[in-house]
């Protein structure tokens, strides 16, 4: 796995937030338009970006999906995840 793609995986993982606000400037995207990409309503984006909340797999697969087309990250994510056998603990317990 090339650096690029640790720092990806470790970014979505790690500071969400900070990433969805990166690509949201990046893009040009407002709250409004990743909230109608999303389904999501545009406070709980804001409150992600800010750091006020977290927010689990699915709803970061459907930001990286949805929210900014992101399938290749989504992916090397999803199997990072995979991999982590303390992390897909969290996931169901």
């Amino acid at each position: 796995m090339g650096h690029a793609e640790v720092d990806i995986v470790q970014m979505i993982d790690e500071r969400f937030g900070e990433l969805v606000e990166i690509l949201k400037k990046k893009r040009g995207y407002s709250l409004h338009e990743i909230s109608e990409r999303t389904n999501l309503s545009p406070s709980y984006i804001f409150r992600l970006v800010k750091g006020y909340r977290g927010c689990e797999l699915t709803t970061k697969l459907n930001i990286l999906l949805n929210g900014f087309g992101m399938e290749q990250e989504a992916e090397k994510y999803l199997k990072a995840v995979i991999r982590n056998k303390e992390a897909l603990k969290k996931i169901t317990d």
